[in-house]
């Protein structure tokens, strides 16, 4: 009898275990947060992973990472944490610069059983604080700039603390140094998965509410996975064949985000090369367009009116064959427009027919994507197709009346969503959440009709799209409200073509004058950029309904009244 040796047999083994691993995520089942990296090296071995514009700090220089580079720099992070004890078990977060090795720290924390929190690292020091307070957060990873920003912040000291090796070392003998273990320890690296849980919470992302205190949603690996996982199934991002090379996708979305998170992690999955852009600037990222020549674009809609102000229409992208757009409605008539840029697809190396678009609903609390608006490619560049909107694959929709009553097909009501998708619960907010039945209350007004096909009819009051960002007008009016020249105050958002809403703030002062100027810059200084009021207006109350809580609506009207007086 032939003798296998046991290397062979160990190898099979693995074989077999990673295909049901692979299997197991095409089928929209999920995955271990920290083992994505490692089945996708499985998988994909030396193709190209992503490209990027930024180097990692503890890690050899390269402007592209293969799948195999990625799976090792998680094992050595993972490896770090779990000699850095106090990491392992614990909700850590992560406030770095909007580089790549975000991803690789939230696997890598997720191997060892850590709870990441991936944070906005411009936030202000009560921004700061109170996500602290929600995630209940132990640890924290850094950069050098980001520690001297929050060194005055009433909580830093009581968090573990960890210097990623990006910028400067930060003055403090207590903090841990990521990079000098790495170069102590060039061969230490761990594999296994300290947790095989698909439905435990395995990251938290911060996100603001109605009541006016931030929240952590809490994700589970099904939910940001299992909508994605059958990606890996699809004959895109080949190295050989007739499409060589050819899928690659661009962007320039924050990664603490939790659209730039799901894409990121949509596009390891499918395998094709995720171009990934530090900070979006029109110009430049037109210039990219224009030479890397990328099939698929993503964005939001400030990104989009940006690049055709830039003059996106007078360059050749044809190259994109998909456009899509997230955290934000796109206009139809501009997603009509990006059509034309693109092309359907190239003939004798020319470009055909229109590109398609992908309209993005989604939002932390349903794990990223959860519906689109789709305006499908066209071989004729003159002959647009009717678009359509749909629940992705695992999520359900219904519309309720203002008592809860589950309405029937195409009456609007409120949209709720139930699936794999969406969050747990809300960390530090109790009550809060999808309810007992699984069903998650979205705050959008919309239609709904058989099948999954619904319509986005309005957005409640009480949140306001910036930029492709939720802000909640309930959570920075607890800010403002700190101001001593302010009585009452509402923060409304006016239309704006570019920035979706343009918040500003309808105030009613203690006294006369009110400082209008110094209220704006103190806003400025307690208030990340994307939420803070670009202008303010006075009145004598402020608009309220039978109980007390502010009428948004009838807010927002005064404030479009007292613009129309002004102008």
């Amino acid at each position: 009898m032939e003798h296998v040796s046991d290397s062979t047999v160990e190898r099979a083994g693995r074989w077999f275990k990673g295909l049901g691993r692979r299997t197991q995520l095409v089928l929209g089942q999920g995955t271990p947060l920290g083992l994505v990296s490692q089945i996708l090296a499985e998988h994909y071995a030396d193709r190209p992973a992503f490209e990027v514009d930024a180097s990692f700090p503890g890690f050899v220089a390269r402007d592209v990472w293969t799948y195999t580079d990625v799976e090792r720099a998680v094992a050595r992070l993972a490896a770090a944490y779990q000699d850095f004890s106090f990491f392992s078990q614990r909700r850590i977060l992560i406030a770095i610069g909007n580089r790549m090795d975000t991803l690789m720290h939230i696997f890598a924390l997720a191997r060892v059983g850590a709870i990441p929190v991936p944070i906005n690292p411009r936030l202000k020091h009560e921004e700061f604080e109170a996500v602290v307070k929600a995630s209940q957060a132990t640890g924290i990873i850094a950069d050098g700039d980001v520690f001297r920003r929050w060194s005055t912040s009433a909580v830093i000291e009581e968090l573990e603390r960890c210097w990623s090796g990006a910028d400067e070392a930060p003055d403090d003998d207590l903090c841990h140094d990521l990079v000098g273990w790495l170069e102590s320890y060039p061969e230490e690296k761990r594999e296994t998965c300290a947790s095989s849980s698909l439905t435990d919470t395995a990251l938290l992302l911060a996100t603001s509410g109605t009541t006016g205190h931030p929240k952590a949603a809490a994700l589970t690996s099904r939910g940001l996975l299992g909508g994605i996982g059958w990606l890996m199934a699809l004959p895109v991002g080949l190295q050989s064949g007739l499409r060589a090379q050819r899928d690659v996708m661009m962007a320039a979305l924050p990664l603490t985000h939790v659209m730039g998170l799901s894409t990121a992690l949509a596009a390891l999955c499918a395998g094709v090369t995720y171009v990934h852009v530090q900070r979006f600037r029109a110009k430049e990222m037109l210039e990219r367009l224009v030479s890397r020549r990328p099939n698929v674009f993503i964005g939001v809609p400030t990104m989009y009116a940006d690049l055709e102000a830039e003059g996106i229409a007078q360059r050749d992208v044809s190259c994109v064959q998909l456009w899509v757009s997230a955290a934000d409605a796109m206009p139809p008539d501009r997603a009509r427009r990006f059509q034309s840029y693109g092309a359907a697809g190239l003939l004798l190396g020319r470009a055909v027919g229109l590109a398609g678009f992908a309209d993005i609903y989604g939002m932390v609390e349903l794990s990223g994507p959860m519906a689109l608006r789709w305006y499908a490619l066209s071989p004729f560049a003159q002959t647009p197709l009717p678009s359509i909107c749909f629940a992705l694959p695992g999520f359900e929709v219904r519309a309720v009346d203002e008592h809860g009553h589950v309405l029937g097909f195409g009456k609007q009501g409120e949209l709720q969503v139930r699936g794999g998708g969406v969050l747990r619960r809300y960390e530090g907010a109790r009550g809060t959440g999808p309810d007992e039945d699984g069903w998650f209350a979205t705050g959008d007004i919309a239609t709904v009709w058989a099948a999954g096909f619904f319509s986005i009819e309005g957005r409640s009051r009480d949140r306001l799209k910036v930029g492709g960002f939720s802000v909640f007008p309930a959570e920075v009016e607890t800010t403002l409200r700190k101001h001593p020249a302010v009585k009452e105050v509402a923060l409304v958002g006016l239309p704006d073509e570019r920035l979706g809403d343009k918040p500003v703030a309808l105030v009613v002062p203690e006294d006369e004058p009110f400082p209008s100027e110094d209220f704006l810059a103190w806003a400025a200084e307690h208030i990340a950029g994307y939420r803070k009021p670009h202008q303010v207006f006075l009145s004598e109350n402020i608009p309220r309904g039978n109980h007390g809580k502010i009428d948004r609506q009838a807010a927002t009207l005064l404030v479009q009244d007292l613009l129309e007086k002004m102008s």
